[in-house]
């Protein structure tokens, strides 16, 4: 007697390939939305550690009644030469004990070592402070930006301002040394020895940029001047950002060398060995379409690399005068 079976076996080649092929379109329309919620949650991180470096100024401000320097001037025989923004902050975002073993450095390694920050040890200046690491940068935890491999780079710096009329395509953040040994103002709220406080800020608080973020060219490399390089590139250009151009602009930042001059999202040109004048940084990141800034009035949020070139000026510089279009 035959017993015929009911239903069958395997499926067939025909299904198989079916099946392998929803799969495969579930898995394409899957990875994206993935890739997008996990730079969704990169970006919510990076626009927190920008509002808690906007905490921190505001709690130094109604410390000391300023803000402090974009970096400071240099004195021959004086410690610490080269110091920035980034060092004042340290104790208002929970830096303290770093701090502290920073101030006593002339101590710890002897005065000819901490006469400028970049010659300190890695031990002390390499450390990498995670709330100034935007973690959609591949390259962080990095070092450089300051002469050496000792210091550590991060992605965060503060605005020095978007030019002046007469030069507003690209707005040096460092230029010549006048009779009081002050560098040129390039409106923004940031300079050379400058400690600015809210009363200069006359476009308003909302108005105006406090900070945003940059590139980082490779975990590590010798360079001077790249944005970020908290040890020793402050003159060079790194402890602030032009607005001169637009968020992730093709105009090549210019400083004294660079890592690379062929990185992606972020060309560079060698100040230095091509004889070029200005020293600049602009505002770039990994986040699609726009860059993270902090304002004046502790505020942070995404701006889009589309915005009108002269608004984006207009932002970097404390008292422009005119009225803002919506950004």
């Amino acid at each position: 007697m035959r017993f015929q079976r009911n239903g069958r076996a395997a499926f067939t080649l025909v299904e198989l390939l079916v099946v392998i092929a929803i799969i495969g379109v579930m898995v394409g329309l899957l990875l994206p939305a993935v890739q997008a919620a996990r730079e969704a949650a990169r970006r919510m991180q990076c626009g927190n550690n920008m509002k808690q470096i906007g905490l921190a100024m505001h709690n130094y401000h109604d410390t000391f009644n300023n803000f402090p320097y974009g970096h400071k001037l240099e004195v021959a025989g004086a410690s610490k030469r080269r110091d920035t923004w980034y060092h004042r902050v340290l104790p208002f975002i929970e830096q303290q004990p770093y701090y502290d073993a920073y101030s006593n450095a002339e101590v710890t390694y002897g005065f000819f070592t901490a006469e400028y920050i970049h010659r300190l040890p890695v031990e002390l200046a390499g450390v990498a402070v995670p709330s100034f690491m935007c973690p959609s940068d591949p390259a962080g935890p990095a070092k450089g930006g300051g002469g050496t491999n000792n210091g550590f780079q991060g992605n965060y710096a503060v605005c020095s301002g978007g030019g002046s009329p007469t030069n507003p395509v690209l707005a040096t953040i460092t230029g010549p040394i006048d009779l009081n040994m002050i560098r040129e103002d390039a409106g923004g709220m940031f300079g050379l020895q400058r400690s600015r406080n809210f009363r200069d800020c006359i476009d308003g608080t909302s108005n105006t940029l406090l900070a945003s973020e940059g590139i980082i060219r490779g975990s590590t490399g010798a360079t001077w001047g790249e944005l970020g390089g908290y040890w020793g590139g402050a003159p060079h250009g790194s402890f602030g950002f032009s607005t001169g151009e637009s968020p992730n602009t093709t105009i090549p930042d210019r400083v004294y060398s660079c890592k690379s001059t062929t990185f992606r999202k972020a060309p560079c040109e060698n100040g230095n060995a091509g004889g070029l004048p200005g020293r600049y940084n602009f505002a770039r990141s990994y986040h699609p379409g726009g860059v993270m800034v902090t304002l004046c009035d502790g505020s942070s949020r995404l701006v889009s690399e589309s915005i009108d070139r002269q608004t984006w000026r207009n932002l970097g510089n404390r008292a422009e005068g005119g009225v803002l279009a919506e950004f």
